[in-house]
């Protein structure tokens, strides 16, 4: 179970992880990596788990938050067997991978960490995983426009980790997004949702701004606030769905109200739907998938004409 952080410098929740198969090399990257998240809204506690763990050394690892297995040592795998029959039905949640893969099969799982290990990558899939199966968003501090990922790539660099280069996936191919919303809890928690699917995100605070944006690039999906300051997000709809580049991208309206009048405010904007805030990882998901469906059965329509 996630608890507290106890020391005072801490600040949001400890999430115990345990590693099981995985050499002294990399355990030691795991404790840097983890030492690194101390001062993070979510804090990483490492839990080696032994191949050859005693039952009761098994057990105290069954109340972890996240296990991480090497598929490529046969006892970790068999130990995994032995320690997943002792976790509770009700606590049961998907195991990260540690695997030699090909580029193209890491880019379909979110359940694999490619070895060698990638600090970055490693930190990424880890907050994934807290919002996506530990439901865990961590309360940002008001006020701060500094980026986690930007502070964590520099606490990497000064404790100067071995790392390995890895492929990426090319910008043309990349899902483009827009997101335009005035609350910075809001527009890190969508930057992480987006950063999990490898889009190219554009992140403004305003109407205004997405108002140009919207001018500028063509995009596969938009984001608007409804209460932004100077033009609200309606106006900005409105406005988008007469450009040029993205009278027809799917805008999706983020908004604490969801009334009858402010839906057809919406419909009257142009929008194609409402997401709203606090957002839901599971109806965000669901939302915008419907839209990224649509847009790829319109866009193989266009191919074969």
């Amino acid at each position: 179970m996630a608890v507290q952080a106890s020391s005072a410098k801490q600040v949001g929740k400890v999430f115990q992880v345990a590693v099981l198969g995985v050499g002294t090399n990399d355990l030691e990257i795991f404790s840097r990596i983890f030492a690194v998240t101390r001062y993070r809204p979510r804090t990483y506690h490492l839990k080696v788990v032994s191949e050859n763990s005693s039952l009761s050394e098994l057990g105290s690892a069954a109340n972890a938050d996240i296990y991480v297995v090497n598929l490529h040592n046969t006892h970790a795998v068999h130990c995994w067997h032995r320690l997943s029959a002792m976790i509770a039905k009700d606590r049961r949640k998907p195991v990260l991978k540690i695997s030699k893969i090909t580029p193209a099969t890491e880019a379909g799982s979110e359940f694999t960490i490619s070895w060698p290990i990638n600090p970055a990558k490693l930190l990424q899939s880890l907050d994934n995983y807290t919002i996506r199966h530990l439901h865990y968003y961590p309360e940002f501090e008001i006020g701060s426009e500094v980026e986690p990922s930007v502070a964590i790539v520099k606490n990497f660099k000064a404790i100067n980790l071995t790392t390995h280069a890895q492929q990426t996936t090319p910008q043309e191919n990349k899902l483009r997004v827009l997101v335009a919303d005035d609350s910075l809890a809001v527009r890190r928690q969508l930057k992480m949702e987006f950063d999990a699917m490898d889009a190219k995100l554009n992140v403004v605070a305003d109407g205004e701004a997405a108002v140009n944006a919207a001018e500028k690039d063509q995009y596969d999906v938009i984001f608007l606030d409804v209460v932004m300051p100077g033009i609200d997000g309606y106006a900005a709809c409105k406005n988008i769905k007469r450009s040029k580049l993205n009278k027809h991208t799917p805008v999706i309206m983020l908004t604490s109200r969801s009334s009858k009048f402010d839906k057809l405010k919406g419909v009257l904007a142009g929008c194609d739907t409402y997401l709203t805030k606090p957002i839901n990882h599971n109806e965000f998901k669901e939302i915008t998938q419907k839209h990224l469906d649509a847009l790829n059965l319109r866009t193989q329509k266009l191919e074969n004409k």
